[in-house]
């Protein structure tokens, strides 16, 4: 601000320059003779008479520098150095848990946009997650999110690359709780002696019926076979890909685990059109990072790239989409 004027034109003798300073690319500033608490640039134009800060980071905001031991006004601190790579952590709010890694990717300069797709998180949590860049081995300062609450209804099955909810006719079968256990029954002794391991991990069956979107909320007038199949052929190849996955359930069950005999049934003898899938499942570790790092489920980022136009409006340069994320969040699949 300068005394007397204002960039939106809204008080005093009105906009400085005739023709409104253009703020596409600004990515430097020099100031000078003056003290200065904070620096704010956007080019939404809608900020009322208050002029006020929004209190977050907005797609619309240029930069935001408060000089806190630092000259940088990005939406994360660097340290003063040149970040080559972003973490995203993730923890549960208001517990002592340790930052989970989430996601990791380089950092591009001619993206200004990433997306994560998080299909890891438990119903009924509330999460906080954080970005931390890094430069070389140096990180720099973490930037939290808003808390972020968790629900979903249903039960999903999931890898980095593809999400299906199983929704219709889903049945779960009896759940084995697996602990390997060594029965030795010596000469000498009227009882046995009984030793167990370190295993403890759950195995079950699952079963549901897969079904094209069309099919699922009644807008298909008939059964299209071809449609029914290519969609099941789809979720086999899912199930069978040989890659670790994620069951998630509304009641905040999660299983790290692998898919194993994959089947398929018709429906009945007059109904083949129509078939069940069902697989077997083995858990295989917890869900923290060690074993999410051993099954390949520390996901990348989708990179976008947006502008303004000389309204201020965003211009989309490319679709700001994950390529890991299909527009159908509930069905989707690896191309």
């Amino acid at each position: 601000m300068i005394i007397g004027y204002d960039f939106f034109g809204n008080k005093f003798d009105g906009n400085l320059y005739d023709t409104p300073i253009a703020t596409v690319g600004i990515d430097e500033v020099t100031m000078g003779a003056g003290m200065y608490d904070e620096l704010f640039v956007s080019v939404d134009g809608t900020i009322d008479d208050t002029n006020a800060k929004p209190s977050n980071w907005e797609i619309k905001t240029i930069m935001d520098a408060t000089f806190n031991n630092t000259i940088e006004a990005g939406t994360i601190d660097g340290s003063g150095h040149r970040v080559t790579n972003i973490n995203l952590y993730r923890r549960e709010i208001k517990s002592n848990q340790d930052w989970q890694l989430v996601a990791t990717f380089p950092y591009d300069e001619d993206y200004n946009v990433y997306t994560v797709v998080d299909r890891f998180v438990e119903s009924g949590k509330t999460y906080q997650y954080c970005i931390v860049p890094l430069a070389e081995n140096t990180r720099g300062d973490i930037t939290k999110s808003q808390p972020v609450s968790i629900t979903y209804d249903g039960t999903f099955i999931s890898d980095l690359n593809n999400n299906f909810a199983l929704d219709l006719d889903f049945e779960l079968a009896e759940m084995n709780y697996n602990k390997n256990s060594n029965v030795a029954t010596p000469l000498n002794s009227a009882y046995p002696i009984v030793s167990f391991g370190n295993q403890n991990y759950r195995s079950s069956n699952v079963k549901f019926l897969p079904l094209t979107s069309e099919q699922l909320n009644g807008s298909a007038k008939s059964i299209d076979a071809r449609a029914e199949r290519l969609n099941r052929k789809a979720v086999i190849q899912f199930l069978n890909n040989g890659q670790a996955k994620v069951i998630r359930r509304e009641d905040g069950d999660m299983i790290l685990c692998v898919t194993l005999g994959v089947k398929s049934t018709p429906k009945s003898t007059s109904l083949d059109t129509l078939a069940d899938v069902s697989f077997d499942f083995t858990e295989i570790g917890a869900l923290d990072y060690n074993s999410m790092d051993k099954a390949g489920l520390i996901a990348s980022a989708g990179k976008s790239i947006y502008t303004y136009d000389e309204f201020g409006d965003v211009y989309w340069n490319n679709e700001p989409i994950n390529e890991d994320a299909r527009r159908e969040y509930r069905n989707s699949f690896a191309e």
